[in-house]
Formats: C-alpha cells, sequence, structure tokens
C-alpha cells in the first residue's frame, strides 16, 4: 500500500479530500506523472495538426484523437486520484461497514486499517512486477454514505487508477443499495402451485 504519512481521517471526510503530508518523493510522482499525460497530449495535438488528407487518414485521426482522450483522461484521473467520491445509502452505518467487509473478504482483499470511519481494501497491482505493490480502495464512513477513493503504488511511478474505478464504485453502489437477501427454503413445484404465500 502506498505510504500515506499522518492521514488526517476527520479533515478528509470533511474536506472530501485526502489529507496527508506529502513528501519530496510523492510531490515529483505527482509532477512526473502529470508531465507524461501532458506529453502524450501535446504530442496528439501536434500530429493531429499535420494529418493531411488521404486514404489513411481516418485511421491517423483515430490514432491521434485516441492518444489525446488518453492523455486527457489520465490528467484527469491522475488529478483527482485524492478526491474523494460519495455513495449515499439509506441502511444503517454499522451495517454498510458489514456489507463492505464481506466484500472485501468475498473477492479476497487484505483488509486493512479497520476504525470507526475508515477501512482500506487492498489487492495486488499485478503479478509481473518485482515487489508486493498494491491498488487500495479507501472507504471513509459518514452517518448515510461513504467517502471513497481507489490509490495505486507502482515500482517506479504511482500512476492513477484509470479503469477499474468505475467497476468499484459499480459494486460499492450495489453492495449498498440492494435489499438484504433473506434466506428462504426452497420450496417444491408442487407447494409453489397450492400454497401461495
Amino acid at each position: 500500500m502506498r505510504k500515506l504519512n499522518n492521514l488526517n481521517i476527520t479533515r478528509s471526510i470533511e474536506s472530501r479530500k485526502l489529507i496527508t503530508e506529502e513528501s519530496w518523493w510523492d510531490k515529483f510522482d505527482t509532477f512526473t506523472n502529470y508531465f507524461m499525460f501532458l506529453a502524450l497530449i501535446v504530442s496528439s495535438i501536434l500530429a493531429l495538426g499535420s494529418v493531411k488528407s488521404s486514404a489513411n487518414s481516418d485511421l491517423e485521426y483515430f490514432l491521434y484523437g485516441s492518444g489525446l482522450f488518453f492523455g486527457l483522461y489520465g490528467f484527469y484521473c491522475k488529478f483527482t486520484e485524492k478526491h474523494l467520491k460519495e455513495i449515499k445509502f439509506t441502511i444503517h452505518k454499522e451495517d454498510a461497514k458489514q456489507r463492505i467487509l464481506e466484500y472485501g473478504k468475498k473477492y479476497n482483499y487484505r483488509i486493512s486499517k479497520i476504525s470507526n470511519n475508515l477501512i482500506f481494501l487492498n489487492e495486488p497491482t499485478s503479478g509481473y512486477t518485482l515487489g508486493n505493490y498494491e491498488k487500495t480502495i479507501m472507504i471513509f464512513f459518514k452517518n448515510e454514505s461513504i467517502l471513497y477513493t481507489l490509490i495505486k503504488e507502482g515500482a517506479r511511478l504511482n500512476v492513477p487508477v484509470l479503469f477499474s474505478q468505475h467497476i468499484v464504485r459499480i459494486d460499492l453502489k450495489k453492495i449498498l443499495t440492494q435489499a438484504k437477501i433473506k434466506n428462504k427454503t426452497k420450496k417444491s413445484y408442487f407447494s409453489l402451485f397450492f400454497f401461495k404465500d
């Protein structure tokens, strides 16, 4: 998990942004990510401007346009990485915590930092990198909602979480808003036909 020095839980919840002390390495890492995505954006814009009409120009527009979109999206993801997104629910706060812990166990997350208002769900980022690097879902609890974000650590750069954040949002919304399923005994066809509830 990425080191978050002196994470202030109360201020993070109030400001809806991770409040931590950043080291010079964290600042350099952020600058490097911004630089990479800006380089991709600028080079894609320059390439789009130099495309000349031909039989292959549609393919060139698509490739350079995709590069531009990816650069803009990556820049946005890095910029909003420490912003906390909110999901509201109508269940009791303790029930919400229990559901999230069950979700973490079901999908084999390493659950850590369990406190009154904070849970970390950690999973390995990749089996191809050296070292034990993780992607972390940080979940802060309010009375009727959660605030969450995903951060990732890497061998050299802590690039932002680009796509799995959308899957996590769908999963969290689903488990926090669905009704609790009651365990019912399975009825036979005969009893379903003649004895209706």
